[in-house]
């Protein structure tokens, strides 16, 4: 078997017979036949080729490699560097540790062919005294991953990160005239990834020996195409271990940090960390509802406080070993005589939970104290009082809706709430707000009435609720409906959502408690006719199948902003379907009912 990282023709045999061994190391043919048959202990091993038979015995390539490697004999050429030394003979030492930085130097216009740094931690291996080929332990640094390196990503200074890599790698390395090879060392890409997987690593190391070609660019194509394609054997990778003097570093997903993989040291005891890498914005969450908590009394201290436990637990709950394979332990079918677990962890006990945390969600959305803590919170478990921020241009509303922005604004002062802030920044984002947004209440009846206005500009920003009052004296009943496609907000190419305006007979205005596309939005006017006051669940919420329904707020929203009776609307969706039926609201009211986790009822915003 030929070793696979070889970029040559003269690739090591897949076999050789007793003339082949004798022209390689120049030992005479006796001399090999007694080797094959003394108690030496240079001796031969026994021919282990597919092909060898008793009248002409055959060893195979990497047998034969590694038998000159214990002896000190002559090695097949483009023989792996960490075989030179010698698996039995003189260990490799760490001479020297770097953090490289591998980035595009002329960035590309295109901002889809822009990649963010890659940052990689080398450490170089040379034999005592500093001579002959090294071996470097390359780890990407997280967040990132080492499949980074695979990819061919477009504008980078040497073609790709992994030729920016090598490149950097033997930009100090002196080659070593004398020796009887080309070979300057051995390049090993340890495994990183960013989430957690449940499955080993080990196959996804990368071994690639470097040659004097890859210091002046001649060879950048065969990087790739050996790195991508070849993995090491595990006998490969055991002779690796046992030249370097001890085992891989094998690192927990997204634990590979500059602090942790430059402070590692081969073997030596490992302090346990409390807290994995990836848990650390978990942990800054629980003790921000821990802080907050400290001011509050009754049910609301322990909603808060329950908030953040319960995502604690979810996020720990793959790193303790008790449901799933722990994230932080080397996986079972890693060879633990090859790697070893590189960091560990003394994860604390895992506070008890009910998920009963509905009040204290509502109160972060709008009274926390941090705003990290309320941004946080609505990217984990959503909004339970808003459907999300749209922006409007109310220049583009009828009449009878564009005075419930132009007259009935009530202005407010600096306030706490991240509902109020996050309709600011929808409002501040768009190109066309003017300097000064200033932050207000509308006079709406149900969900969060934050809004934010331009001066000068018909731009309004406001949150859309989910729920739309049931008739009564306060708002009247529903009588005409409004839907327009609101302004784009957010990145490019992200389509703006549809959204829907009440007016009632009292002449109030209600927002349909729901947003996004006209199938969405038809969802929710089934919703808001079959179950009003009751909040609109959008995980649970599916698409209406309603045909007529559909093609209707569709051909609204297309020709424009116009008042239509509400009762058009409403004659189509029709009669509620069985309780066991209803997917789109029965199915979420029932599994809060059951008691399970919020989120998975509300979705995130």
């Amino acid at each position: 078997m030929t070793f696979p990282w070889t970029r040559t023709n003269r690739r090591l045999a897949a076999a050789y017979s007793a003339a082949d061994i004798a022209r390689l190391t120049g030992l005479t043919r006796g001399r090999v036949s007694q080797l094959r048959t003394g108690g030496e202990s240079d001796a031969l091993p026994e021919p282990d080729a597919p092909d060898s038979t008793a009248t002409r015995p055959l060893w195979r390539g990497d047998t034969v490699a590694r038998w000159c490697a214990r002896t000190g004999r002559r090695l097949p050429p483009r023989t792996a560097s960490w075989l030179l030394p010698g698996p039995d003979g003189p260990h490799l030492r760490r001479e020297s540790q770097q953090t490289l930085q591998l980035r595009q130097e002329d960035l590309p216009d295109n901002p889809d062919l822009r990649r963010p740094p890659i940052d990689v931690h080398v450490a170089r291996y040379t034999a005592p005294g500093g001579s002959g080929p090294s071996v470097w332990l390359a780890t990407v640094l997280a967040p990132g991953e080492m499949r980074r390196l695979l990819g061919w990503p477009p504008k980078w200074p040497h073609g790709s990160p992994l030729d920016d890599l090598v490149h950097a790698i033997l930009a100090d390395v002196e080659p070593d005239h004398r020796a009887d090879t080309d070979l300057l060392g051995t390049l090993v890409l340890l495994p990183t990834i960013a989430e957690p997987e449940y499955d080993s690593l080990s196959g996804d190391v990368r071994v690639l020996d470097l040659y004097h070609a890859d210091a002046d660019d001649r060879a950048a194509d065969a990087l790739h195409g050996c790195l991508r394609q070849r993995r090491p054997s595990h006998a490969s990778l055991r002779d690796l271990a046992q030249a370097l003097g001890h085992r891989l570093p094998w690192w927990p997903p997204g634990c590979a940090t500059p602090a942790l993989v430059s402070s590692w040291a081969p073997d030596s005891p490992q302090q346990p960390e409390h807290v994995p890498p990836p848990l650390a914005e978990a942990q800054a969450f629980l003790r921000r509802c821990e802080s907050a908590a400290t001011e509050l009394e009754g049910t609301l201290r322990d909603s808060v406080l329950e908030l953040g436990r319960y995502r604690w637990n979810r996020a720990t709950s793959g790193w303790r070993g008790d449901i799933f394979p722990d994230h932080g332990a080397l996986p079972k079918d890693c060879d633990a005589a090859i790697w070893q677990a590189a960091v560990e962890f003394n994860l604390p006990p895992a506070p008890a939970t009910s998920s009963d945390f509905d009040e204290g969600l509502e109160w972060v959305m709008d009274n926390a104290p941090s705003q990290r803590l309320a941004r946080d919170a609505l990217h984990t478990f959503g909004d339970p009082g808003s459907a999300g921020t749209v922006l409007i241009d109310t220049n583009r509303l009828p009449l009878q809706v564009r005075d419930a922005f132009t007259d009935h604004v009530t202005p407010a002062g600096p306030v706490g709430s991240y509902r109020a802030q996050r309709v600011l920044d929808a409002l501040d984002a768009h190109p066309g707000a003017a300097a000064g947004s200033a932050l207000g209440t509308w006079p709406a009846l149900a969900g969060p009435a934050w809004c934010a206005t331009a001066p000068g500009t018909g731009l309004v920003a406001l949150h859309v609720p989910r729920v739309m009052p049931a008739p009564s004296l306060a708002a009247g009943a529903p009588l005409e409906v409004v839907l327009l496609r609101a302004e784009p907000v957010g990145g490019y190419g992200q389509s703006a959502p549809v959204v829907g305006f009440v007016i009632t007979d009292q002449d109030r205005v209600l927002l349909l408690p729901g947003q996004g596309r006209p199938v969405d939005l038809a969802a929710a006017i089934e919703h808001a006719v079959w179950h009003p006051e009751m909040p609109t669940p959008l995980t649970g919420l599916a698409r209406s199948s309603n045909e007529p329904l559909v093609a209707a707020v569709d051909a609204l929203v297309e020709t424009g902003p116009r008042v239509t009776p509400w009762e058009q609307l409403t004659a189509l969706v029709g009669t509620h379907p069985r309780d066991g039926d209803c997917f789109r609201c029965c199915g979420a009211v029932a599994a809060a009912a059951d008691g399970q986790p919020k989120e998975e009822i509300w979705g995130s915003a």
